[in-house]
């Protein structure tokens, strides 16, 4: 058992022009999980992709996520300022998942981690991983 090693999982957001959950799951990051778990490691995981997350739900006075008959529907997101190379392209460009505040409110009811693993299931999606370990050198 390795007492008192904290190890934190984060899915973090997407950053895109648009996003929708065809039930995408970090299916890497929860193997992962599931090996530390097994070897007696503490895990802590932020998913900032959740649809279901009770924060996000209660900010947008829902009960339940939107969501068409077979569980896919839209992610929350805030519309963000395009990277300067994208910023000839005619769209919205948004971050996709919880608010960052809901983000910062669950970090900091956690216990410090000893390690923080990140994921990323496209690699242009970049963006939202650089964002959280931005957040998580400030903490």
């Amino acid at each position: 058992m390795k007492k008192n090693f904290n190890v934190l999982l984060i899915n973090p957001w997407i950053y895109d022009f648009t996003a929708y959950d065809f039930w995408s799951k970090p299916l890497g990051l929860l193997y992962i999980a599931s090996i530390l778990t097994e070897q007696g490691y503490e895990i802590s995981y932020i998913d900032c992709m959740d649809r279901y997350n009770r924060e996000i739900l209660k900010f947008k006075n829902r009960e339940f996520p939107k969501k068409d008959e077979f569980g896919r529907g839209p992610f929350y997101k805030e519309e963000v300022k395009k990277p300067a190379i994208l910023k000839n392209i005619p769209r919205r460009y948004s971050r996709y998942g919880i608010t960052e505040e809901i983000f910062l409110n669950k970090l900091k009811k956690l216990p410090p981690p000893q390690a923080v693993l990140i994921t990323s299931i496209m690699t242009y999606w970049y963006p939202g991983v650089f964002r959280v370990i931005e957040i998580i050198k400030k903490i």
